[in-house]
């Protein structure tokens, strides 16, 4: 199975800079305060001041926007050093989505006041978190690619292989579990369309020899098919 190793690069830089930044704010006897969260448990929520960097050190987090009453859009699915939260250096920032655990999770917040007291005292501190935040840019732009085209289908077949090299766990046979249960709404939450139309697109995947679902793991088994699709 063929895989693009362009965001496996990104996550190997990304968790060296934030093991870096947190070395260098530790190194300065700067604080940093560590809590671990429940399956459910929120970590902030939208509208809420924006008060430091956090870091996921452990677990799954994901970030998510209500909207039509009831109905969620997850934004990003986070995994161990990825960087989140809402946070400016000039004036008040509020946080612009809800952040929630979905496995039980580990996180590292470093307070706003000792980031800014950090790059002070430190340029290193400034250059690792402008990489961090670059970093941050490109999963972004790759799940917006995900959005572009209209159809269901498309937008799923470009989705699971960023899934797979986020959160995959290779086989033998060269096939990629996505390491994570994930209903039909919650696929449906991540590319902005209804449960029915995700489930009758992985029933035609599945059907097809694709994909393979397993206790609600996916496995990816032609990422080349899936690749002409998203492709459309």
């Amino acid at each position: 199975m063929d895989v693009d190793l362009t965001l496996n690069e990104y996550t190997k830089l990304q968790e060296q800079e934030c093991r870096d930044l947190l070395r260098l704010f530790h190194g300065m006897g700067i604080a940093t305060a560590d809590r671990v969260y429940a399956p459910g448990d929120a970590v902030y929520r939208e509208g809420e001041y924006g008060d430091g960097l956090y870091i996921l050190t452990s677990g799954v987090l994901k970030l998510f926007r209500p909207y039509s009453g009831s109905k969620e859009a997850t934004l990003r699915l986070l995994k161990p050093w990825d960087i989140f939260g809402h946070l400016a250096f000039a004036g008040e920032a509020r946080q612009l989505a809800y952040a929630e655990a979905v496995t039980e999770c580990r996180v590292t917040k470093v307070p706003k006041v000792f980031v800014e007291r950090g790059i002070r005292r430190d340029p290193q501190v400034a250059f690792k978190l402008a990489t961090l935040l670059e970093l941050r840019l490109v999963q972004y732009e790759e799940l917006v690619r995900c959005l572009l085209p209209r159809e269901t289908e498309v937008r799923l077949a470009n989705l699971l292989p960023i899934l797979a090299q986020k959160f995959g766990e290779p086989s033998e046979e060269g096939d990629i579990t996505i390491n994570l249960r994930l209903t039909h709404q919650d696929l449906a939450a991540m590319v902005a369309s209804t449960r029915e139309s995700v489930t009758k697109v992985l029933n035609d995947m599945r059907s097809r020899g694709l994909i393979e679902v397993r206790s609600g793991r996916i496995t990816l088994k032609d990422a080349r098919a899936l690749a002409e699709i998203g492709q459309v």
